[in-house]
């Protein structure tokens, strides 16, 4: 076991710190230019959400090498178009929900298409029940199944169990989107930083031959959160928020008001206006009533004020990798798989560090 990791393991296994809480340590670089660090693995993937995952936006991410995740909560029709599309892309996860009734589809669907091959995501938001080992189970025993990933968890224990159930890809993070209550509303959570590293080391110390594929799911408000998620052991990071203000995305609406002004100032003043959207959680109070008429329980998800297209996705792709490669710089590796604890270590900082962390010229 490294030094790095022997004090990565004294400060983040018996604390439940977030990405605000820390700053990954400078060493020396071994690049002549970041330029050379090498970025080539698949590591972003949608969140399945009604404002974010789009036709448009998954061309893009496969198009980049990244996931494309669907969302459930689409038509039939559209879920259909979407398996005759990409029913055997690489990077494409089909994504269900706890019942049955998509299990059954899909088994249909797989032995009237002989060839397909799915990789199926559970979009659920308790990823260790009793019920969903059960599904996992019946999943992963197709022989259709390709890759398996589980709903949110966030503890060692319960990533070995959807492990053990059939899961090939786990994903982390219960309560730290930015248009998730759960925490507030249910008390229940784990810091997600810390949720990454410990699920990681608990693999690690099994010596496994095989190891699943980690997903930090929620909590991403800037590259640097991306590249400390990496640093702590996940393979990849699911991102919503800032994938929702892609061009791209999903959910966009015309708004006639901006439209007509454009249109009075030559296409000058108010083109990036012309759409909005709100972006939400699968949760939220608005997405219930959209989506089924009523709200079910306690909502567990906010919906924002208006929000614009921002960038394309290939402006934020390329902006994110960019800025990879400048952390793969400083921490004094070569490639995107080598941020691992085992390489950069975590520092822990206070309140004033990170509030120093942040541009404050103009304070």
């Amino acid at each position: 076991m490294s030094i790095i990791l022997n004090r990565n393991i004294d400060l983040l296994e018996p604390r439940y710190l977030s990405t605000n809480d820390v700053l990954m340590r400078p060493a020396t670089g071994l690049l002549a230019t970041r330029k050379h660090a090498q970025i080539r693995s698949t590591f972003i993937y949608n969140s399945p959400m009604d404002t974010v995952a789009s036709f448009d936006l998954f061309n893009d991410l496969l198009n980049t090498n990244q996931a494309a995740v669907s969302c459930r909560f689409n038509s039939e029709e559209a879920r259909m178009h979407e398996l005759a599309l990409y029913k055997n892309k690489p990077n494409y996860w089909f994504t269900v929900g706890a019942s049955d009734k998509d299990f059954r589809m899909l088994d249909e669907y797989c032995s009237r298409h002989s060839k397909a091959s799915l990789n199926i995501c559970v979009d659920v938001a308790h990823g260790d029940t009793v019920q969903l080992h059960k599904l996992y189970q019946k999943y992963s025993e197709r022989s259709w199944c390709n890759s398996l990933m589980s709903g949110t968890i966030a503890t060692p224990e319960s990533a070995y169990k959807v492990w053990n159930s059939g899961c090939t890809h786990i994903r982390i993070g219960i309560g730290p989107g930015s248009a998730c209550s759960t925490r507030i509303v249910t008390g229940c959570g784990v810091p997600n930083l810390s949720a990454v590293f410990q699920i990681w080391l608990t693999f690690r110390e099994q010596q496994l031959e095989e190891y699943p594929v980690l997903i930090a799911d929620g909590g991403i408000k800037t590259s640097g959160d991306i590249a400390k998620y990496l640093a702590a052991g996940a393979d990849g990071v699911m991102i919503g928020n800032l994938l929702s203000k892609t061009k791209e995305s999903a959910g966009w609406k015309r708004s006639r008001f901006f439209t007509f002004l454009n249109a009075l100032t030559f296409n000058l003043w108010f083109r990036n206006k012309r759409f909005y959207k709100r972006y939400r959680g699968q949760a939220s109070a608005q997405f219930q009533i959209d989506k089924r008429g009523s709200v079910s329980g306690t909502p567990e998800g906010v919906q924002g004020p208006k929000q614009y297209p921002a960038y394309t996705y290939l402006e934020f792709y390329n902006k994110i990798v960019n800025a990879l490669r400048s952390t793969i710089s400083y921490v004094g590796v070569k490639d995107i798989r080598e941020l691992t604890p085992d390489n950069v270590e975590f520092i822990r900082i206070t309140p004033s560090g990170l509030q120093e962390s942040r541009p404050h010229l103009l304070d």
